[in-house]
């Protein structure tokens, strides 16, 4: 009798996960990205696309810069930045490290990489001595199809 009440137990469970599932899924929606320029930069925003009859709608993954980290190193001899490109895999771009603090910048370049799902862009060290003292807001770009991305800023303390 208990194995029969545990296997109409999992039965239900399955069923309600199942439809649970369903309900989340039925939410999705098949999205497409879409430039705005200002000032020579761009940020990618997503809008609902719309499915031809009989056709499956494949949705278009939204490019995105994300800085991971950015710190000044242990040693004090470096700040250290990383970051990747989501929504693309590719080689041979060029990620750019921006720094800036009261007027002053600081830049550090790295090759793109492709990883399996990212476009990755390893860490990059730029030397204590090209920094103030103080607060520097730091921002990952990257430039595709001649559209640039551009992370959300972070701030780094260089003591």
């Amino acid at each position: 009798m208990r194995l029969q009440r545990r296997a109409v137990a999992a039965r239900v469970f399955l069923f309600a996960t199942a439809v649970v599932t369903a309900v989340v899924l039925s939410s999705c929606t098949a999205e497409e990205p879409t430039a705005t320029s200002s000032g020579g930069s761009a940020t990618a925003t997503a809008t609902a696309a719309t499915p031809k009859a009989g056709a499956t709608p494949t949705p278009t993954p939204t490019i995105e810069a994300v800085l991971v980290v950015s710190s000044v190193d242990v040693d004090g001899k470096n700040v250290s930045s990383s970051g990747y490109v989501q929504g693309l895999v590719e080689n041979g771009g060029t990620c750019v490290f921006t720094y800036a603090r009261a007027g002053a910048t600081v830049t550090a370049q790295r090759e793109a990489v492709a990883d399996r799902m990212t476009t990755s862009c390893g860490l990059v060290q730029s030397p204590i001595d090209q920094f103030v003292r103080g607060s520097w807001s730091v921002t990952l770009s990257y430039e595709h199809d001649g559209t640039t991305y551009t992370s959300v800023p972070a701030t780094v303390e260089v003591p």
